[in-house]
């Protein structure tokens, strides 16, 4: 058997033609139409403003035409969708509390670009605005807030009731109703505007006594849907710690921060004398805003002690005199430390505009001071953007006459004021080094007014816009 026999036998051959032993050959040039004719993404704008329950439409960056686009978003736990043509409607259920950092993706011409957007509800959005249709001027003076702060028009809550300054105990309920009803899971402030009223009798137990009195409507309202079930003042779940002894203080906090665990609403009022005057408030508001926006926001700290010029001794108890007396020594530690303004300090039992205590006050930019009851002395001379209180036992009692030191002073000029509408004991008022501290921090008024005091569901009423922040962009102490 021949060799080549043999071994086609072993492994099998095959017959083929000469022109079956050449090589295929190899079409080396590029498939005709395989790869699209487009333009690979750059980037992703968008127009639109980035606020829950609003449209965004959102558009390739190419140096052409990228072709056919696919969209998504993520981060949010129900983000909807992009559709196919670039717009998104945000959901109206995200960023209750705080801002959400979402990423918008979109894929062509194989590839990925993407963009991260921040979704939020402007401080405007948060607010309501609680009106009295049955007090003539009450919706001139909600408008020109809500003008004044780009307040959408369905945040003007009209809730019809007594245009007394006291709400009957038994009226409360039905009005917290029709206040809840106007709020939403993304609302941190109610402004009540002037009529409507700032008391309510029988709901709250004294502080130190088992009788029932009068208390302040928005230091109740403050404790949200739950308030209706309170009986008694407590510990208030968003006081800031602070030791005007020590001088030591904890930072401030946004309320974004502390919204849940309170359960309610930062309540500060726009009111005065009449509805004109409140107006009035609103105009200075914005003439201070101005003023802190072009740096000429200044002015003189005055601080009246009244136990001499030598601080208590450290150790005090909560809600004594001396307790009171640290609080006006803080405060002009607090001002000194900053550097910022001139401090006039008077440890006179005389206050301001009574001899030996100087008697006049130029240029008030902020006060703090004590004792006289239901008593004004006309000797501040407010500049623009001033904040003070008195403390004493009626200070706030009648915010819309002259008499108590709260009300003269909103007649007087001031910008923000705020005091008590009842005995609140010195325990029931805030801590004024404390109160100034989280304004140089940055706090707005309502932040601070609320995480100053200790105690809540009380006296206090807080007369001014809830969003005026003198040291937003600027805090003269750090925020830890």
């Amino acid at each position: 058997m021949s060799r080549l026999l043999w071994l086609c036998l072993l492994v099998g051959c095959a017959t083929a033609t000469s022109e079956d032993t050449a090589p295929a050959p190899v079409d080396t040039a590029d498939p005709v139409d395989t790869v699209p004719d487009c333009a690979v993404p750059t980037g992703i704008t968008f127009t639109g403003e980035l606020i829950p329950g609003q449209t965004v439409a959102f558009a390739i960056e190419s140096a052409g035409d990228p072709g056919e686009i696919t969209w998504s978003v993520s981060g949010a736990s129900e983000p909807g969708s992009i559709a196919a043509d670039g717009t998104w409607t945000i959901p109206a259920g995200i960023a209750d509390r705080f801002s959400e950092d979402l990423t918008v993706s979109a894929t062509a011409c194989g590839t990925t670009v993407t963009l991260d957007v921040d979704v939020d509800w402007p401080e405007a959005h948060r607010v309501i605005v609680v009106y009295n249709p049955a007090a003539e001027g009450s919706l001139e003076v909600a408008e020109a807030y809500a003008t004044f702060r780009n307040v959408p028009a369905e945040q003007l809550c009209a809730i019809e009731t007594t245009t007394s300054d006291t709400l009957a105990g038994a009226d409360y309920p039905a009005f917290l109703d029709a206040v809840v009803a106007c709020t939403t899971p993304h609302t941190f402030y109610v402004v009540p505007v002037w009529g409507v009223p700032y008391k309510v009798s029988d709901r709250v137990k004294d502080l130190a006594y088992d009788n029932v009195v009068t208390v302040s409507l928005d230091a109740l309202l403050f404790g949200g849907p739950q308030s209706v079930n309170l009986s008694k003042v407590d510990y208030n779940p968003a006081y800031i710690d602070g030791d005007s002894a020590s001088g030591e203080y904890d930072p401030y906090k946004p309320w974004a921060k502390l919204v849940v665990k309170v359960g309610g609403w930062i309540v500060t009022r726009i009111d005065g004398a009449s509805s004109a005057d409140a107006i009035a408030l609103v105009d200075r508001t914005r003439e201070a805003e101005e003023a802190v926006a072009d740096g000429t926001l200044d002015g003189i700290v005055y601080v009246d002690g009244n136990r001499g010029d030598t601080p208590p001794a450290d150790v005090v108890d909560f809600g004594s005199y001396e307790w009171g007396e640290w609080n006006m020594w803080g405060t002009r530690r607090v001002f000194e430390g900053v550097g910022a303004y001139d401090v006039v300090w008077d440890g006179n039992a005389e206050e301001f505009g009574t001899a030996p205590a100087p008697l006049t006050c130029p240029d008030a930019l902020y006060y703090a001071g004590w004792y006289s009851f239901w008593n004004y002395n006309d000797c501040f001379d407010w500049t623009v953007g001033a904040i003070g209180a008195h403390l004493d036992s009626c200070s706030a009692c009648d915010i819309r006459n002259p008499g108590t030191w709260s009300g003269s002073a909103l007649l007087d000029g001031i910008t923000a004021t705020f005091g008590a509408v009842n005995e609140p004991y010195v325990a029931g008022m805030p801590e004024y080094d404390q109160f100034f501290y989280d304004l140089l921090q940055g706090a707005n008024f309502g932040e601070a007014a609320y995480e100053s005091t200790v105690v809540s569901y009380w006296m206090m009423v807080w007369v001014g816009d809830p969003l005026y922040r003198p040291y937003g962009e600027a805090p003269l102490i750090p925020l830890e």
